[in-house]
């Protein structure tokens, strides 16, 4: 079988979710099938460094014309993707991007969410009339197979787009496994509260700075905070005067910064205001970190097991749990404790499984 994977989203060379998702994916999706051909399908104007995936079934096709003549080549329904990447049995979108292809060509897509409906105000009129123009529910119906990251993301396809449940294969992505670095020097080698992901709106940085504040001016031991993560857009971190000393930010950190940060820290807080699946808050239990996030979307669903919940809305409940988490330390360890065994069952090579057998069924 000839399986053709759109990775035009490692283009841009960002680590969010999606490109953790597919780096991980591929990685385990190709130790697992020796047998299938796959065609790699990459475009972009400059010069780019995309993970080397050395296996003799693997070939990696990059072309050199601007998206928007992908885009556009979709809305018309040509040129077709099979006159750059010959005949393919299979193409697998692993984000939102679609093209053109021959209706004969099944087509599978994974949805990581649907935030961009469901909160548009978070989105500027340029990527709102971006979206509406790439108009994902006709791609997503054209879909013969989608999977979905969770059972959340299922729920808002069906009830957003109007796709049949059994259209839909939820599959779980997983967690690269904790690796323990080095300790932190000076400062930030005193336990601390965490705070990782984005900088943008949804990520509801401001409910991590109130509840701090809050917990500062309550607690007698005064843990720091740091916040943490990628640049996003739309957001400015101001820090209240009065903890300047206490709140660290650090933006754009390397894996090996990331994993010194979750290793060295009390416990994780993740406000976000929604979530496709939620990789931060499994990767902070891989480690052993007790976690407090918001009570919506995928959170309640992955984090059922393990998780202290709030309201994003409301500050002063994640300020209750930081203090309770503090002031008990048998429950701060049991909860730990409880997250490191449910993250290890997240793995990458039983997600690249599950998506090698729906292949297999869609292309039969």
């Amino acid at each position: 079988m000839r399986i053709a994977i759109d990775i035009r989203a490692l283009m841009e060379g960002k680590t969010t979710g999606i490109e953790v998702y597919l780096i991980n994916l591929l990685n385990s999706l190709f130790v697992l099938d020796e047998k299938n051909e796959y065609i790699l399908f990459a475009n972009s104007f400059r010069k780019i460094d995309l993970p080397k995936f050395n296996h003799p079934n693997v070939k990696t096709i990059v072309t050199r014309y601007p998206n928007k003549f992908f885009n556009l080549a979709q809305k018309m329904g040509f040129p077709k993707i099979e006159r750059l990447l010959g005949k393919i049995d299979l193409f697998f979108s692993p984000h939102w991007r679609v093209v053109a292809l021959r209706e004969t060509t099944p087509l599978v897509m994974t949805f990581h969410d649907l935030f961009f409906e469901i909160m548009p105000e978070f989105f500027t009129w340029r990527r709102r009339i971006w979206h509406w123009f790439m108009n994902y529910p006709t791609a997503a119906k054209r879909a013969d197979k989608i999977i979905a990251v969770s059972e959340s993301t299922k729920k808002d396809l069906v009830e957003m787009y109007g796709i049949e449940e059994n259209k839909i294969e939820v599959i779980y992505p997983g967690v690269t496994p904790s690796t323990h670095s080095s300790p932190l020097k000076g400062e930030e080698e005193k336990p601390y509260f965490l705070y990782f992901g984005t900088f943008e709106p949804r990520k509801n940085i401001e409910t991590v700075l109130m509840a701090y504040a809050a917990y500062y001016a309550q607690s007698k031991i005064k843990k720091s905070l740091i916040i943490a993560g990628s640049e996003g857009w739309k957001i400015k971190i101001a820090i209240p005067a009065g903890l300047r000393g206490k709140i660290t930010v650090k933006k754009n950190v390397s894996e090996e910064e990331k994993s010194q940060l979750y290793q060295n820290a009390f416990a994780f807080i993740f406000p976000s205001f929604y979530e496709g699946f939620g990789f931060p808050i499994l990767e902070a239990a891989s480690f052993g970190l007790p976690v407090i996030a918001s009570y919506n979307s995928s959170l309640a669903e992955i984090g059922k097991d393990f998780a202290l919940f709030a309201n994003p809305f409301r500050p002063e409940q994640f300020t209750n749990q930081m203090l309770r988490l503090e002031q008990d330390e048998t429950f701060w360890g049991d909860l730990g404790d409880k997250g490191y065994r449910v993250a290890k069952n997240f793995e990458w090579l039983e997600t690249a499984r599950k998506t090698l057998q729906l292949f297999e069924e869609i292309a039969a």
